[in-house]
C-alpha cells in the first residue's frame, strides 16, 4: 500500500499526528500512482529541494490505506470531489 515517491511516507495515523506535532509547517498530499496524483508528487519532490521551501516538510500517505482515513474524513476535505487530497498543517 506504499507510493513510489521519494517523499516522506505515512503508514499511520499515529505516525501523521507525530510529524505534525513535532514540525511548524507540514504538507500531505493523500493520493494514489494516478495521472492527477503522480504530478502533484513530482512538484512536491523538487520542492523539498529548493530553499525557498525548506521551512515546509512535504509528505505523502495512500489514500487507500485505511489509517488515511484521518485525512479523508477531515471537515477541511468534506468539499473535495478529486484526487489527490492535499492538506497543510500549520
Amino acid at each position: 500500500m506504499y507510493l513510489q515517491t521519494n517523499l516522506k511516507e505515512f503508514a499511520t495515523a499515529e505516525e501523521l499526528q507525530n510529524y505534525i506535532n513535532e514540525n511548524e509547517n507540514v504538507m500531505v498530499c493523500c493520493g494514489r500512482m494516478g495521472p492527477m496524483c503522480i504530478p502533484v508528487y513530482e512538484v512536491m519532490e523538487e520542492f523539498t529541494e529548493e530553499s525557498d521551501y525548506e521551512h515546509i516538510k512535504f509528505a505523502v500517505m495512500a489514500f487507500d490505506n485505511p489509517e488515511a482515513a484521518i485525512i479523508r474524513n477531515a471537515p477541511e476535505c468534506r468539499n473535495f470531489m478529486g484526487l489527490p487530497f492535499t492538506m497543510y498543517y500549520r
